[in-house]
């Protein structure tokens, strides 16, 4: 089942097979992360600061740090790998920040570590939910939830309390708000959930393939937004999600993450590196290397995307 292979990489951090021959292609370049594990996610803040995790030293957890837009990261100690196992993060700016995981197996565990001091410490936050959390998401400093299996959670003063929202919706693996009351999950059997109260309430918009999976969800504002899959599957809506039609990306391979920063210009990970510039009428491939996991934009030419073995791609030039 693809689905669960997919959600065994996210819970394990095994990903991909690259090909060498792509690092010379089109507007992207590889920054020296310092580590040949697989990194899962990215967060930038500006065009300077952002966060790439997660990676395993000795025991350790670490997530890396760069100041500088990645010419250099540095290693910051969040905790031991066999209390964390962490999948996602996100900041808010350049000092609050939240990372999410857990344990695959029994004693299960939903885990949320949290920093006020851009990483240099992290505190550990009581979840409210014993199951593993796969995405996080923030609109300000005290407001986010994080989703995982079975679960999604809600914080209102920044983590130091988590309730759980109503609701049994199997593996939800990515969620994004535009505000503190518009939002979306994904997850298996392409499910796409929408609220527009702050997650009391969640509504169905999307139920596909059975099998198959949502991974990644990205909107620009409560009307125009795209999700990624299995299968190479992108949606889009222009209306909330009240109807999605597909659009073609040209590969029939995970695509991991996604993300827009405007109704026209966006990004799908994966297999290699899509973009778009007309809001995904038409995608085309900048970069073709295997087992791209997650992707940052905080404008239209600055990004960054990581993945296989320790693979972080910086581009200035919106990848052209």
């Amino acid at each position: 089942m693809k689905v669960v292979f997919r959600v065994l990489v996210l819970l394990f951090g095994i990903t991909g097979v690259g090909t060498s021959a792509s690092f010379a292609q089109s507007g992207w370049t590889r920054q020296t992360s310092g580590t040949t594990n697989g990194l899962d996610a990215v967060s930038f803040v500006d065009a300077k600061t952002g966060w790439a995790g997660f990676t395993g030293i000795d025991g350790l957890y670490y997530i890396l740090n760069t100041t500088d837009g990645g010419d250099t990261w540095t290693p910051q100690l969040i905790g031991r790998t066999s209390d964390l196992g962490l999948h996602a993060v996100v900041f808010v700016d350049a000092n609050t920040g939240w990372a999410v995981g857990g344990q695959p197996t029994a004693p299960f565990m939903g885990v949320v570590v949290h920093t006020t001091d851009g990483g240099a410490t992290w505190t550990p936050q009581d979840s409210g939910t014993p199951y593993p959390l796969l995405g996080v998401c923030f609109v300000d400093a005290n407001t986010g939830w994080a989703v995982g299996y079975q679960t999604i959670v809600h914080t209102t003063d920044g983590g130091a309390t988590w309730q759980r929202q109503p609701g049994g919706y199997g593996f939800l693996l990515g969620i994004f708000f535009v505000d503190a009351n518009t939002g979306w999950a994904v997850g298996n059997n392409q499910l796409i959930l929408g609220t527009t109260d702050g997650g009391a309430t969640w509504a169905t918009q999307y139920n596909g393939t059975d099998e198959l999976a949502f991974f990644g969800v990205s909107f620009v504002d409560a009307n125009t937004g795209w999700a990624v899959g299995d299968d190479g599957t992108i949606v889009h809506t222009t209306d909330g999600g009240a109807t999605w039609t597909p659009q073609s990306g040209g590969t029939d391979g995970v695509l991991s993450a996604v993300a827009f920063v405007d109704a026209n210009t966006g990004w799908a990970v994966g297999p290699g590196i899509l973009h778009t510039s007309d809001g995904g009428a038409t995608w085309i491939s900048q970069f073709g290397l295997f087992g791209i996991t997650g992707v940052s934009f905080v404008d239209a030419n600055t990004g960054w995307a990581v993945g296989y073995r320790g693979t972080i791609l910086h581009t200035t030039t919106g990848g052209e």
